[in-house]
This record gives structure tokens, C-alpha cells and sequence, in this order.
């Protein structure tokens, strides 16, 4: 399987969209291949700086990098990951966004299965599930999940050119992070990889 035809079958992982966090996203990254996941680099991506100085600067050029993301890898692959990072200074700690409550559900017992019984980790792990208008759930979770608003294009998020997943990490300190911070990173990338693998396996089985 090659060309066209191989990138259909694999996973996207999408980095550096924020300059601040490719530095991570790059160190993340290096293992990727080996997981059948391809990575794509925004080399031109948006500072955080602009985000407080210019609000309106930040979201019109933010919207505008999706959409042309989007117009790149659309009928490419069937699974999108867009990675960013923050900071938790008490610890690292993981936030996964996705509107596909379906694929939430499996992925959260992937984690804790991946993971195994006793394991503390899956705890650190929050998922949460995208919406249009997050005043219309009034405060209340949402087909059992947190809800959130996308500040990124709904074609993007919700178009159906694929599944899309936002995967946030929140390191203990700005900057490029730690091996462990990479290593925790790079376990959840695979198990939203697997878990999807996984889910198109039985579809295509019954």
C-alpha cells in the first residue's frame, strides 16, 4: 500500500500550530511513524503573544489556518489528531475534545484497559465533547461529558471529512517539556490511534 491509497488507511498528527508549542509537538512526534501515524507540521503557525494582544487578529488568522488544513487533508485521512500544550504546574494532566460521544465512550475504556487495572493515569486523562452552543446544555453535561466551544472553523471539527480529536497536554512549566511529559503524550496519541483502528476493524468484521 502506497501513495493516496497508504495515507487513507493512517492517522494525521497535526503540531505546531501555536509556535510556542512546536517544540513539544516535534519531540512527540519523533515516534510517530513507527504507529503508522503521519505528522504534519504547521511551520507558519499563530504565537499566543498575538492572542492576548490581538484577540481578533488571532481568531480570523486561526480560523483562516484550518481552513486551509483542512482543504490539505481532507479525503487523506480518516483520523486527525491536533495536538497543542498548556501548562498545570501541579502535574501533567490531558484533555481530549471530540463531538463524537460514540467514540469517546470506546476510547475512554480503551485508556483505562491500555493502561491496566490500578492504574492512577486515566484519572489525568478529561474528555470532552464539542458543541456548536454550549448555552444551549445550560451548564449540564452533555450525553454524559463536559462540553466545550471550538474556537476553530465547524467544517473542521464537524465537517465529516474525518474524525477529528483536539488533544491538549498541560506540562508542569512552559516550554518544550520533559521525556516523561513526550512519553505521556505519546501513549494517548496511540491509544486514539488503536482505538479508532480498532473501531473500524469491527465495522468492517460485521
Amino acid at each position: 500500500m502506497s501513495g493516496a491509497h497508504e495515507a487513507v488507511a493512517r492517522t494525521l498528527l497535526v503540531i505546531g500550530v501555536h509556535t510556542e508549542e512546536r517544540a513539544f509537538g516535534k519531540h512527540v512526534a519523533d515516534e510517530a511513524e513507527k504507529s503508522g501515524i503521519h505528522v504534519l507540521c504547521v511551520d507558519h503557525g499563530l504565537s499566543h503573544k498575538r492572542r492576548y494582544g490581538d484577540f481578533f487578529y488571532h481568531s480570523t488568522f486561526l480560523k483562516e489556518l484550518y481552513l486551509q488544513l483542512n482543504q490539505q487533508i481532507q479525503g487523506k485521512y480518516p483520523l486527525v489528531i491536533d495536538l497543542h500544550s498548556g501548562v498545570n504546574e501541579p502535574g501533567r494532566f490531558a484533555e481530549i475534545y471530540c463531538k463524537e460521544t460514540g467514540f469517546l465512550d470506546a476510547l475512554g475504556r480503551f485508556l483505562k484497559a491500555d493502561w491496566g487495572a490500578g492504574s492512577r493515569e486515566p484519572e489525568a486523562i478529561r474528555m470532552l465533547k464539542i458543541v456548536k452552543d454550549t448555552s444551549r446544555c445550560d451548564g449540564h453535561p452533555k450525553q454524559g461529558y463536559s462540553v466545550c466551544r471550538s474556537f476553530i472553523p465547524e467544517t473542521v471539527w464537524a465537517g465529516g471529512h474525518y474524525l477529528y480529536v483536539g488533544l491538549e497536554i498541560y506540562l508542569s512549566a512552559l516550554g518544550e517539556g520533559s521525556p516523561e511529559e513526550w512519553r505521556f503524550a505519546r501513549r494517548i496519541i496511540n491509544c486514539i490511534h488503536s482505538c479508532y483502528r480498532k473501531q473500524k476493524d469491527g465495522c468492517h468484521q460485521q
